[in-house]
């Protein structure tokens, strides 16, 4: 054991996770103050440009999918979408406030006349968190401009919310708990539905408290537990809190770097962050809104999110974070959306130092990424319509080694039965590298899907550096055939040296090993810029190495240095020593965990988060943000 100081923090820090041995080449000038200031200001200029091409456009409406008799009701998403999409633009730019008036009256109305739409999981929340928004803005009481949404359109849209809270209360019993909003038993990892589901809920069911214990008509009314909103809104003040608290203690959002399901998680938070009356709750979520950046901002290149991610519907064309280029410009403009409607109104902007580090991509240099997330379920909750998530111990530790070329990263767990992990936890997840200078620049280890697209359990790995291993579990569920993505776009034709595949991109070089049974490649079915390499046993090993190209003389040289790695394999035991000279012991039977310089993998590291810009100790509540001089510390234990 060693004792090591990390970015201010004095750590004791087990097994082979010391983040502060990798040399840090960080160019703390960085960016100046000034250009930073720019970057966060100009969100304005970046909301106008998403806006300006929405202005003065006439309501169409999105098509309602038909369920054709099926058992759940007609997908109604889309339609909605539209609804709130064109009242927003109108209602925001005080232009044509009739025809806002309309769509939103038509929203609630809609709903209050299809209540088994409310009621589908895929139907409701998605939006109803900007119709909230926009009552809030725009209604009686409104804090920006009240009165232009009419008070026959806030009641409509009001009593549609209303039926969606009613039954949310009425699942209560169903679902064996005391109210949605207890934290007594859950601490709030009971989840329900799934994590993104649960947040994009209890946001809706806040603010819809929130605004009717002041409004004629719904502050009396009664839930089914017999209080009222006032009631119910103390309530999810108190659960709120502690949630945010909980996710900084024990490392986030169990649906890991999921850009998709963490942007629709933190949707409904920012209604939160700008009309939360209590000062506490109001402070602890814009604390958590500043961690979630950071916390991402230090894992992308280009927008994109690196390392180890979970229920990732495709990770072969990945797309840039849509708040990323909000907040701090960076990655493509997005296509304007309802899920943003509440990012672009927004009072919140990001703390400098968190601009700093997702901006200064060549100044944050070459380090080292640990978090430690939760994905172990309760027994028999494993599954939806509630997770119990498992607090007590560890099981998974995400890990990433990051450049100004390249990040490579993964989730390290045990190989476990599949009823162990929480399905939000186990599915679709990814590892593999991203490069700079393309977004479609990548490399992917992973199993194919069934045709509803997921499989889940399906790999397990260890990573040291640019070094990783991964296999595929036999423990899984609907895990198909096990192979690896190549993007084409930005980096090289691979090609084959002594049972290794080389290939570079502008910056970095890399290679892929399939230990045993041989390989072939294969082009995807549908038209995508990259081919898969099978491997043909589902269950060999695969070795990625990845390596900055200023490390090496040349292409050459870089495969000379991989050919002249040590590889050894019998007994179901790989012994591998790689390219940055770590010595991997990897038991392909899954008997054992895996050992890196002779050390097991520990899976209950005893920090939430480590690395040369975001730390904390588990369970503790506060976080050290820092890059350079810039510093700022998240509390969650009290104001």
């Amino acid at each position: 054991m060693k004792h090591f100081v990390v970015v201010g923090l004095v750590c004791v820090l087990c097994s082979v996770w010391v983040v502060a041995e990798q040399p840090q080449q960080q160019n703390h000038a960085g960016i100046s103050e000034q250009q930073l200031i720019a970057i966060r200001d100009g969100y304005h200029e970046r909301v106008s440009d998403l806006f300006r091409p929405q202005q003065g456009k006439p309501l169409v409406r999105g098509k309602i999918h038909r369920s054709n008799g099926g058992e759940r009701p007609d997908g109604v998403g889309r339609f909605a979408y539209s609804l709130t999409e064109h009242a927003a633009v109108n209602l925001w730019h005080h232009q044509d406030i009739d025809s806002a008036n309309v769509a939103l009256a038509e929203y609630g109305t809609f709903f209050i006349e299809h209540p088994e739409t409310i009621y589908d999981r895929d139907n409701f929340h998605w939006h109803s968190e900007a119709a909230l928004r926009l009552i809030d803005f725009f209604g009686r009481h409104g804090t920006k401009e009240p009165g232009l949404i009419t008070v026959e359109t806030e009641d409509k849209v009001m009593e549609a919310v209303w039926l969606y809270c009613k039954r949310r209360q009425q699942d209560q019993t169903r679902y064996n708990t005391k109210s949605e909003a207890d934290t007594d038993l859950s601490q709030t990892w009971y989840i329900y539905e799934s994590e993104n589901h649960h947040a994009q809920s209890f946001c809706t069911l806040w603010h819809f408290a929130k605004l009717a214990k002041e409004l004629p008509g719904f502050q009396d009314r009664k839930y089914d537990d017999g209080r009222n909103a006032d009631a119910h809104h103390a309530a999810w003040n108190e659960y709120l809190k502690t949630y945010f608290a909980e996710r900084a203690k024990k490392g986030m959002f169990i649906e890991m770097m999921s850009r998709d399901y963490n942007q629709k998680s933190l949707k409904g938070m920012f209604n939160i962050y700008d009309f939360a009356g209590d000062k506490e709750l109001r402070r602890r979520c814009g604390l958590f809104i500043d961690l979630y950046f950071a916390y991402w901002g230090q894992e992308q290149i280009d927008g994109i999110s690196g390392g180890g991610k979970s229920r990732i519907y495709s990770d072969i064309s990945p797309s840039a974070s849509e708040f990323g280029y909000l907040f701090f410009g960076v990655g493509e403009e997005p296509r304007f959306n309802s899920t943003l409607i509440s990012s672009m109104t927004t009072g919140y902007r990001p703390p400098l130092v968190v601009v700093d580090i997702v901006c200064d991509v060549q100044g944050r240099g070459v380090y080292e990424v640990l978090q430690r997330p939760l994905g172990l379920a309760a027994s028999g909750f494993y599954e939806p319509p509630i997770y119990h998530v498992r607090t007590d111990v560890g099981g998974i530790v995400r890990y990433s080694y990051c450049t100004p070329e390249f990040i490579v990263g993964t989730a390290m767990y045990e190989a476990r039965p599949r009823e162990d992990w929480t399905l939000i936890s186990s599915q679709n997840r990814s590892r593999g590298v991203v490069f700079a200078g393309n977004p479609v620049a990548g490399i992917y280890p992973r199993c194919e899907t069934d045709n509803n697209n997921r499989a889940y359990n399906t790999n397990w790995s260890v990573q040291r550096k640019g070094t990783m291993i991964c296999q595929k579990l036999k423990a899984n569920q609907r895990g198909g055939r096990m192979r690896v993505w190549v993007g084409a776009d930005g980096l090289s034709e691979p090609v084959e040296e002594n049972g290794w595949w080389f290939t570079e991109s502008e910056g970095a070089y890399a290679a892929i090993r399939i230990v045993t049974g041989g390989y072939h490649w294969e082009d995807p079915e549908r038209r995508s810029k990259g081919r898969w390499l099978y491997c043909d046993d589902e269950y060999s090993p695969v070795i990625l190495e990845v390596g900055q190209k200023s490390h090496f003389q040349s292409f050459d040289d870089f495969r000379s240095k991989v050919n002249g790695t040590s590889m050894k394999f019998s007994d179901s035991l790989l012994h591998y020593t790689g390219l940055y000279g770590d010595r991997f012991s990897f038991y392909t039977d899954y008997s054992k965990a895996p050992t890196i310089n002779d050390v097991p993998v520990d899976y209950a590291p005893p920090n939430a988060f480590e690395s040369p810009f975001l730390n904390a100790v588990w369970n503790s509540g506060v976080v050290q943000i820092q890059k350079g001089a810039r510093k700022r510390t998240l509390d969650f234990n009290g104001e």
